[in-house]
């Protein structure tokens, strides 16, 4: 056991030392604290609210305007300015927009100018509220009460109901889809970088050992059975650590900044379902890490040059772009056939099943029973790599189809 133990160590701490390892770790954790201070990013870049004219001619239509000052831009200043002005303060760059109105016959003729194209939803924010004081124009015309004039303007009301068995997703709103989107493009990312690094440093590292002879030496201390273990659970370690330190980075700036005053601001409130997805990612970025790892243990043991190591990965890469390229599809229909089958099949569901996570109609049993058949089949290559290691650790055979018939005939 001390020997497991000191192979353990050595591996742990030659990973945690290494530049790629603190170099990607950092790179993360930056991105992470990046993402809690957001807005604070974006006010460093904001010289302020923008600067908006009103351009008319009647001192009451301008207060009228002004008094909806905050359905048309909330952080904007308004003032009042000449045409000429606007136009002057606008190309120069001073002013970023100006609302023209024009009352004639009762009637609004409404203008925006600015420098860039003006989106149609700024249009249509604008054209409603100078529909609004129209209204109200006519409606004092034809000396209607406020009472009339409300009863007159009440309109139908028209709501959604989500019919799903999961009751805390039927007022998702559009932002909180958004952001819940967000979170699983940038896990899937996160998930594969992560499973490809570890799983290509276990094979590699194999294959090194093998090619430079040093296993010859290191056997005569330690057992084969003991040093593939203590190799495999050092990767794995070093992994978990990684992952521990991306979830208390991420904790720390959940609590110590302001993110939920972010969230509101841009209208999100992480639910019961962003829990889900946040859990499922971590679950099956270990379980990813486990099946992989086991894996490449495999295909690094029957790699008898260090040159073939490429070709010999190849199964494990074209697995882990299957997987990838599935998920990133799903993104936008985690419900469809083809992600339902593969978030069942070992290997391609820690991605795929992460993605549909973010769907409310995927059932908690769905989730184990992914969970449970990838362990299943990790134990399975676990115990697959420890064979093919024993059987040819000592053997420099360039053929892979002769290590894999001394695997499959031994005893």
């Amino acid at each position: 056991m001390d020997r497991f133990f000191a192979t353990f160590a050595l591996t742990y701490r030659n990973k945690v030392k290494a530049k790629s390892f603190l170099i990607f770790t950092g790179i993360v954790v930056i991105l992470i604290l990046a993402a809690g201070n957001i807005n604070k990013i974006i006010d460093l870049f904001n010289n302020g609210g923008n600067k908006i004219g009103i351009v008319t001619n009647n001192d009451n239509l301008y207060k009228a305007v002004k008094s909806q000052e905050k359905q048309l831009d909330d952080d904007a200043t308004f003032q009042k300015v000449s045409k000429n002005k606007a136009k002057k303060d606008i190309r120069n760059k001073k002013m970023d927009e100006a609302y023209v109105a024009n009352l004639s016959d009762n009637k609004i003729n409404g203008k925006i100018l600015s420098r860039d194209t003006v989106s149609a939803q700024k249009e249509q924010k604008y054209q409603a509220v100078l529909s609004t004081i129209q209204t109200q124009i006519m409606a004092s015309n034809l000396n209607l009460s406020p009472s009339e004039l409300k009863s007159l303007q009440a309109q139908s009301n028209v709501s959604t109901q989500m019919i799903s068995d999961q009751q805390h997703n039927k007022n998702l709103s559009e932002a909180q889809k958004t952001f819940n989107m967000i979170v699983v493009y940038a896990g899937i990312m996160l998930l594969f970088f992560i499973i490809i690094n570890y799983a290509n440093q276990i094979a590699m590292e194999i294959a090194t050992e093998k090619t430079s002879r040093v296993i010859e030496m290191i056997i005569t201390s330690v057992s084969p059975m003991t040093h593939i273990l203590a190799k495999i659970a050092g990767v794995i370690a070093v992994a978990l650590t990684q992952i521990a330190i991306f979830v208390i980075v991420a904790l720390i700036s959940y609590i110590a900044f302001d993110v939920k005053e972010m969230f509101d601001g841009f209208d999100v409130h992480p639910g019961t379902l962003t829990t889900q997805i946040i859990i499922v990612g971590i679950i099956n970025l270990i379980v990813g890490v486990l099946s992989y790892v086991f894996l490449a243990a495999i295909l690094g043991a029957i790699t008898s040059r260090i040159e073939d190591i490429n070709q010999s990965i190849m199964p494990m890469s074209l697995l882990s772009m299957i997987g990838l390229y599935v998920s990133l599809y799903s993104v936008w229909n985690p419900d469809a056939l083809i992600t339902k089958i593969t978030s069942f099949i070992p290997m391609l569901s820690p991605f795929v099943m992460f993605v549909r996570s973010s769907s409310p109609n995927v059932e908690i049993w769905e989730i184990v029973l992914s969970v449970i058949i990838s362990l299943i089949t990790g134990v399975i290559l676990l115990w697959i790599a420890i064979r093919s290691y024993k059987d040819s650790i000592l053997s420099f055979d360039r053929s892979v189809k002769a290590s894999m018939k001394r695997l499959f005939n031994r005893g």
